[in-house]
């Protein structure tokens, strides 16, 4: 064993200058891990008024070390180096079967690393046992690596079962910092790669982590400032996992790089999750196309509270849910690309989008969430199941692997929109609350279910629109339209026969009030532009015939089991006094019965009365 104390003594160092190192040290680590005003570097996003644990660990900038008192220490051969005394210490050379020990209690270490490579067959390459707080740090131009064994010896005192053994190539009981413009790599053959036991930060670092189960591991709280980190692991990539204490398990990253590939999840947060000015690549769980075995957790990035997004690129492929909290979801800006095996965004309370781009080109369910609140933003998404789906009760798959249909329905729920430009293509419903739908702003265009089980809009409450566009195309059988607390027209129209033809809608001056083609075909469409007021006439093309329809009701056609009913197209529209419907064809399953005249007289063939008096039966079905 080769001691730091030993060392010193060769390098000459005297009592009076080994007290300034210790100084010296002391003051850079209690500027690092204490200060709580200070700000981050000019153009990083940071405008909040988070004062949480890992918000003041991030403001915090980390200064280089002052080199001029360092003890230098060369690696080399089989013998462990124990570093017992606080101060700077500059490691090089090679270890070919030793570890670094830090046992300095109550003691501020820095341990410069400068083309270090340590390697340690049974235990820890890094071992941080006893210390206030340690820095590491990777100066500009070096690379330096850790690497333990497949198996670790955990019979000396160091390790035993009342201090917790260690389980990772760099193991630290104590706050950790992780910074400098060089580049450490850590193989992490027996168990994880980093572990920090309290709170862990890299900043400004290139950190290559493959590890036999989880990458990197920050107990109280995970913050990455300006690095770029490459994970590879079987379990999780990233993670915070402090569950007793609500103010910790949190991770905050930001103006970083990630290329995370995990067995199980990307990112993993037991309490908040925040990025910003990040661009993010994760694999989880093998990707879209993967099983899952069992209760395995596989999801891009997951919080056990909140997740918060205000900035930034992500590309995420996903076994399991691609983003995922069992609180709330808050995205107000950035880039997603994601695809998986479950939902797109997922939350068991409030989905809420102000900004920002989210393409999800496959998944289960698009975005789920209790309530769902869309403000702003551009949505694309292509879903197996519904497109936006408001639902109640808490996601079976939470921790544990994807649980399609886990969610009930509750009077609680409600999908609010008033703005953003959303395009939907569902094989399940296109819009489905499980209870109120408001819209009052934004693009809406939904290509819907080819099957009358669903409907391109769902909602088991009142859906109510005043304001923004809507074209939202699907099948008839549980087809419904807005209700009468609308301000905004809104009409119902079906097909006899399926279309793909684009569907226009034109004021009585020929100027097109809305367009679309839907994706898939289609019997029946809902439509509604602020231009359709009572009183207003306009053309609905669709299926190749043009339909004119005068609103004297804001409401016109309405659906439900059986068929949306509304004007047949290429005929003249009537208006009974309830603005349901008009001259009436036969809805395409064949159904109507023998029809009579309606109260008004109009034009409308034979109708026969359903059983609930609406116009096409039962109502829909309620959402899933």
């Amino acid at each position: 064993m080769l001691s730091a104390e030993t060392n010193k003594e060769a390098n000459g160092m005297n009592p009076a200058k080994r007290i300034l190192a210790v100084l010296l040290c002391a003051a850079l680590l209690i500027s690092v891990l204490c200060a709580c005003g200070k700000t981050t570097d000019a153009g990083t996003d940071t405008d909040t008024n988070d004062d949480s644990v890992a918000q003041r660990l991030y403001d915090t900038d980390v200064a280089a070390p002052d080199l001029t008192n360092a003890t230098e220490i060369t690696l080399s051969g089989a013998d462990d180096v124990t570093i017992t005394d606080g101060g700077v210490y500059v490691l090089t050379g090679t270890l070919t079967d030793g570890r670094v020990l830090v046992n300095a209690p109550g003691a501020d270490v820095t341990l410069v690393l400068r083309d270090a490579g340590i390697t340690c067959t049974d235990s820890s390459a890094l071992y941080i046992y006893k210390a206030a707080s340690v820095l590491v740090y990777l100066p500009d131009g070096t690379a330096s690596t850790l690497t333990d064994g497949s198996s670790y010896d955990d019979s000396d005192s160091f390790s035993s079962a009342d201090d917790e053994e260690p389980n990772a190539c760099l193991y630290s009981k104590s706050d950790l910092v992780v910074a400098g413009g060089g580049t450490l790599t850590v193989t992490g053959n027996a168990n994880n790669g980093i572990t920090g036991k309290d709170t862990l930060k890299i900043e400004g670092t290139a950190v290559n982590v493959t590890a036999a189960n989880h990458g990197i591991n920050g107990k109280d709280c995970l913050v990455l400032k300006q690095a770029n980190v490459t994970v590879t692991s079987g379990g999780d990539a990233l993670r915070a996992t402090n569950d007793s204490d609500s103010a910790l398990g949190c991770v905050l990253i930001g103006a970083s790089v990630l290329t995370l590939t995990a067995g199980e999840d990307g990112i993993q947060a037991e309490t908040t999750l925040t990025l910003f000015d990040t661009t993010g690549t994760i694999t989880s769980g093998g990707g879209s196309s993967a099983a899952l075995a069992g209760d395995t957790s596989a999801k891009g990035i997951k919080a056990g509270t909140d997740i918060t997004v205000r900035s930034g690129s992500y590309t995420l492929d996903c076994a399991d849910d691609g983003v995922h909290a069992n609180g709330n979801v808050t995205i107000s800006g950035g880039t997603f690309a994601i695809t998986t095996g479950d939902d797109g965004v997922h939350a068991d309370e409030t989905v809420t989008i102000t900004d920002g781009t989210l393409n999800i080109p496959k998944c289960y369910e698009g975005i789920e969430g209790q309530t769902i609140d869309i403000s702003g933003g551009t949505i694309d998404i292509v879903s197996s199941d519904d497109g936006l789906n408001a639902a109640g009760g808490a996601d079976q798959s939470g921790f544990g692997g994807r649980g399609p249909d886990s969610f009930g329905g509750s009077s609680d729920c409600c999908i609010t929109i008033s703005g953003g430009a959303i395009r939907i293509n569902a094989s399940g419903d296109g819009i489905d609350s499980n209870g109120d739908l408001n819209v009052s702003g934004g693009e809406i265009y939904v290509s819907g279910p080819m099957s009358d089980g669903d409907s391109a809009l769902d909602y088991d409450g009142a859906a109510t629109i005043t304001g923004g566009t809507v074209v939202a195309a699907g099948y008839s059988g549980m087809a419904q339209n807005f209700g009468a607390n609308s301000t905004q027209g809104s009409i119902l129209l079906t097909c006899q026969s399926a279309s793909t033809e684009t569907i226009r809608v034109t004021d009585a001056s020929g100027n097109v009030l809305a367009e679309f083609t839907p994706a898939k075909a289609y019997t029946c469409v809902v439509v509604s532009t602020p231009a359709l007021t009572q009183g207003s006439t306009c053309t609905v093309t669709m299926g190749g015939q043009s339909t004119n329809v005068t609103l004297e009701s804001l409401i016109y056609g309405s659906g439900g089991m059986g068929g949306g009913m509304g004007g047949q197209p290429g005929g003249g529209m009537g208006t009974p006094p309830d603005g349901t419907g008009g001259s009436m064809g036969t809805p395409p399953d064949g159904t109507g019965g023998s029809m009579g005249t309606p109260p008004d007289g109009n034009n409308g063939g034979n109708m026969g009365t359903p059983p609930d008096g609406n116009n096409g039966g039962k109502g829909g079905r309620p959402g899933q």
